[in-house]
């Protein structure tokens, strides 16, 4: 009789177990098919000392830079474009950020790098200023 029940016991755990996998493979199928990626941008990279609102109309920023110049302060914007086309896919303008961002640190004048969270859309963006992030925190090469 209690082998019977051991049995009966195992049998309803394996079932529950499959029912469990089988339901959390639909929910991720659900979540899969609900993801609509955002429209293909353009980007670009924008140095200025004062980010203005007129800038703000036609420049979404995903990650900014500070650093010291001849002429003073400037910023440097990794930026996605709004409404006009411009010349640069999303790798091509992460480049030149990460260009004019280790020329920066290097030279000791990269007062900060900050991701604009609230601004990211998908998980390219993500990863661009993830990569950014932690070139920025790496130190200066030594020469």
């Amino acid at each position: 009789m209690l082998n019977i029940a051991i049995a009966a016991c195992v049998l309803l755990f394996a079932a529950a177990g499959y029912i469990a996998f089988m339901n959390s493979r639909i929910i991720a199928d659900k979540k899969r098919e609900a993801y609509i990626p955002p429209p293909p941008s353009e980007y670009t990279v924008y140095m200025t000392p004062q980010f203005s609102e007129e800038d703000k109309r036609s420049l979404a920023p995903i990650g900014v830079m500070e650093f010291r110049d001849a002429q003073g302060m400037m910023k440097v914007y990794l930026c996605r474009v709004k409404n006009e086309k411009d010349d640069l896919q999303l790798e091509q303008a992460g480049n030149v950020f990460l260009h004019h961002l280790t020329k920066a640190r290097d030279t000791g004048a990269l007062m900060f790098y900050r991701t604009v969270e609230e601004a990211l859309q998908g998980p390219e963006e993500k990863s661009l200023t993830d990569r950014i992030s932690a070139v920025a925190k790496k130190k200066a090469r030594t020469e």
